[in-house]
Parts: C-alpha cells; structure tokens; sequence
C-alpha cells in the first residue's frame, strides 16, 4: 500500500472514530466524516463506500489493540511481578482509555442492534481473547484448575468495569478485584512468579 494511501485511511480512521465518540455511530454521516477529514466525499467513497465498511476498518484497528494489551498481559505473566500487581495494571489499563472506551461501547451497540457480520467479529475477537486471559492465568495462577471459566469472568468483568468508568463511578475496585482472583486460586497477592 502506497504512504499516501495509508495516511488518507489513517486520517479518514482517526476522524471517523473522533467523531463516534463525540456523536455515536448513528450520528456520524459519511459526509461528515469526510468534511473534518478535509477531504472530498468522493474521496472518502474510493476509500469506504459505506459506513459499514469504515465501521469495519475502525473495528479492526480496535481489536487489534486490544488484543496487543492483552498479549503484553499473557507476556507479563511470565515476570517477577506480584499477580495481583499484573491483574490490578490490566485492570487500569483497559479502564483507563477512555476514548477507546467508547469505541468499544459504540461499536458493541452497532454490532448488537445493527450489523450482524460485526457481532460475528466481536464474537471471533472475545473468543481469542479467552484464549489469550486463559493463558495468562495459567502462569499467572498456576494452582488454578479452571482456567476457561476464569477467562470468561475476566472478560466479563473487564467490559463491565469499562462500562462504569465510562459511567463515572466514584471508584472502581480494581485492587480488590485483582486480589480477590489470585487469593482465589491460593496465590497471596505478594507472592513472586518465578
């Protein structure tokens, strides 16, 4: 792919997904994308025929990320750090990045009531994620025995804590959380992987 053609779909990327979060998916029209892009809409259309298609691209790229946090996480569990510390910064850091937070709200709203082939994806993509959280824990808590099940009530629980930080709640549990994970499978939350 040529620089400009990737600079073109990265800026058409970044504003697109500036403008979700200020206005939601429904809200963003092509034009409008294409007017804070400071480009022409036939322009935008050579790139993204539809708003499915660069719904799909931004979803893609969100994934990606995602799944980046979440295999430096599985790495990580490899290290000298306490367990619950490696629980407790995943925790942070998925709840913390807010504006992708909201991407992540926005796209699993469009996937739930409108775009079928995207709920597919986020299906694909949670799965993986099981994958990549199971293990994690498995050199993260080595005397657990039901890595699947905790993989699914990380997940959930990750989504979960998003949603409230997104929400505003005074303060969310992330220490406590963490540590009730590792105490759980007999890890003291100050014992050291080795």
């Amino acid at each position: 792919m040529r620089k400009s053609t990737r600079d073109n779909r990265e800026r058409i990327i970044q504003t697109a997904a500036k403008l979700i979060i200020e206005r939601g998916i429904a809200s963003t029209s092509l034009a409008d994308i294409a007017g804070a892009a400071g480009i022409s809409k036939g322009t935008l259309f050579y790139y993204y025929p539809t708003k499915a298609d660069l719904i799909f691209d931004i979803t893609e790229r969100h994934m990606q990320h995602m799944s980046r946090k979440i295999l430096r996480w599985v790495e990580d569990a490899a290290s000298d750090v306490p367990p619950a510390k490696i629980l407790k910064l995943v925790f942070e850091t998925i709840t913390a990045a807010e504006a992708r937070g909201h991407i992540h709200v926005y796209l699993i709203q469009e996937a739930l009531t409108n775009n079928p082939s995207l709920r597919e994806r986020f299906g694909q993509e949670y799965s993986k994620w099981r994958e990549f959280i199971e293990k994690g824990l498995e050199r993260l808590l080595p005397d657990e025995s039901d890595y699947e099940t905790l993989s699914w009530i990380i997940l959930s629980l990750l989504d979960g804590l998003l949603l409230q930080s997104l929400l505003g709640t005074e303060r969310l549990p992330l220490d406590e959380a963490a540590s009730y994970f590792t105490e759980r499978s007999g890890v003291r939350p100050t014992d050291q992987h080795s």
